[in-house]
């Protein structure tokens, strides 16, 4: 699936760019970022599905929710977009680390014991298969790439 990590007191968040498909390695080259309408999005998921999830609001509840979910940055506040369990879109703001995807709960843990946005999803490689290749980190601040 993926890694995401926000790391509140540095202001990154770090993906990785593994893309899998029934087990599989797909390729460790994936782009899981992009930017739309001046936010910059992060994706775990269904590629398929973020177009349509950055295309939603706050509290708009769709027939079909998108089988993903993401971090998006806007005007320097980060916010989690995913579907509830009644189907409707939540945009919470993040006022504290977080993280989503497979490898989500190695990731946190390892903010936990002071480790980089980068060095979390570095972690979460070691124990979840469906993370892996190139880390690229983004500086919230500089609203850019590292």
């Amino acid at each position: 699936m993926t890694t995401i990590v926000y790391d509140h007191k540095r202001k990154q968040i770090a993906i990785d760019s593994r893309y899998t498909s029934g087990g599989i390695v797909i390729s460790d080259e994936g782009v899981k970022f992009k930017t739309k309408n001046n936010k910059t999005w992060f994706f775990c998921g269904k590629a398929c599905d973020s177009e349509l999830l950055m295309d939603m609001s706050h509290n708009d509840k769709p027939e079909v929710a998108p089988d993903c979910a993401a971090l998006f940055v806007e005007d320097g506040t980060v916010y989690s977009v995913s579907a509830s369990s009644d189907g409707f879109i939540e945009h919470d703001k993040q006022e504290f680390n977080a993280s989503a995807g497979s490898g989500r709960d190695f990731a946190l843990a390892a903010l936990d014991f002071g480790k980089t946005a980068e060095e979390a999803v570095d972690y979460a490689m070691t124990r979840d298969c469906y993370t892996g290749g190139k880390i690229h980190v983004y500086d919230i601040d500089r609203g850019e790439f590292l």
